[in-house]
């Protein structure tokens, strides 16, 4: 990854020079923002251009054999770590980071901003509770422990540092807090808030913004065959978040909508054999596709709110999905609103905690179905 291959964000992408051509590399440095964002591009092509062995004024040069191994996430003095769970023929000790390269690395060039449910979906885990074991800060002091093979600094590249377990949180203070020479740390995280505060407080934070719409539309028309309304569609719905513009560009026939717009027939007829069915439905989506569906259903419910308060303008829905919000808009009341985001959080977090998909979408649904018939 080099900083050309990254849109926008140049004011970061000056910053990491700067520091990187005057040797005043912080020694950790914490890159966090939304879901979406550039925070693991930017730090790849960071450590890209920290062991370029022919750095060019505003990038590394993408040739010499540094360049070349960063390229396939192959380089000798460069640690990845990442979340894991145990697989098949990967239990106990073995599940650390570099029993997941081979996935990782293609993981990565496929989804560079992709997201942890991304990444679990990915590799198969997406029924498993994903986390960094305190396993990984034995191979993590290892690896620093050791000069710089063939570059100038020793790396440890950490994604999602939040799921660090506390004791391999603990057991890093010391090694993040005095790292030896020439070693740096770059932390990529998406919700920084969950990271211990001690760990925290021995980096340097980098705040990067989500994209610009004109950002995401020129990647999507670099990278797809799309209409200008469809460009305009997926932009609007991505609100920022390249990851899930990506997702939209492939699927632009609006199947959640048709998903979502199914599901409030159902309830809103109150038919048991429906929604008992719908809920067999979302059982067979992977869980991943379980919390973007309550995602996208959320989104829906706040631009149904918008017609409420009569501000239109904030709206970021396509004519389908204004014509059915409209409906919407004229049967629920605000406090029903109110209480249907409750319980579709409630599932967000109890999927999160594995709980029976078919169960939880029936329960949600029969809530939903008696709530239509409230009027307060």
């Amino acid at each position: 990854m080099r900083f050309t291959a990254i849109p926008a964000q140049q004011s970061i992408k000056q910053q990491l020079l700067h520091v990187a051509q005057g040797n005043q590399v912080p020694h950790a440095q914490l890159f966090w923002g939304s879901e979406g964002s550039a925070q693991l591009p930017l730090a790849l092509a960071f450590a890209t251009y920290l062991n370029c062995q022919h750095r060019l004024h505003d990038d590394a040069c993408g040739q010499c054999s540094s360049c070349r191994k960063m390229h396939k996430l192959i380089h000798p003095d460069v640690k990845f770590v990442f979340p894991t769970s145990a697989a098949k023929h990967i239990t106990g000790k073995d599940v650390v980071s570099n029993s997941f390269l081979a996935p990782w690395r293609s993981f990565v060039h496929a989804y560079p901003y992709g997201s942890v449910s991304d990444w679990s979906y990915y590799v198969g885990s997406e029924h498993k509770q994903l986390a960094i074991p305190r396993e990984e800060a034995r191979h993590i002091t290892q690896h620093v422990s050791f000069k710089a093979l063939e570059g100038a600094y020793k790396v440890v590249l950490v994604w999602l540092p939040e799921y660090l377990h506390p004791t391999a949180a603990n057991a890093l203070l010391k090694v993040l807090e005095e790292p030896p020479p020439y070693t740096i740390f770059l932390l990529a995280s998406i919700v920084p808030e969950r990271i211990m505060g001690t760990i925290r407080s021995r980096t340097q934070a980098i705040y990067v913004p989500a994209f610009t719409d004109e950002s995401i539309a020129h990647l999507l028309t670099q990278q797809h065959t799309l209409a200008p309304e469809q460009v305009a569609q997926v932009v609007t719905l991505a609100d920022g978040n390249v990851s899930k513009a990506l997702k939209l560009a492939l699927d632009t026939q609006g199947g959640d909508l048709k998903q979502f717009a199914t599901w409030m027939r159902a309830c809103y007829a109150q038919d048991l054999e429906r929604l008992v069915a719908q809920a067999e439905v979302f059982q067979q989506l992977p869980r991943a596709g379980q919390k973007n569906f309550l995602v996208y259903a959320l989104h829906m419910l706040r631009e149904v709110l918008i017609i409420h308060v009569g501000q239109t303008t904030l709206a970021r829905t396509t004519k389908a999905e204004q014509a059915l919000n409209q409906k919407l808009g004229q049967t629920l009341t605000y406090p029903q609103l109110k209480c249907y985001a409750t319980w579709l959080n409630q599932a967000c977090n109890h999927l999160t905690r594995n709980a029976n998909a078919k169960l939880l979408f029936l329960d949600l649904s029969l809530r939903i179905s008696r709530a239509f018939t409230t009027t307060t």
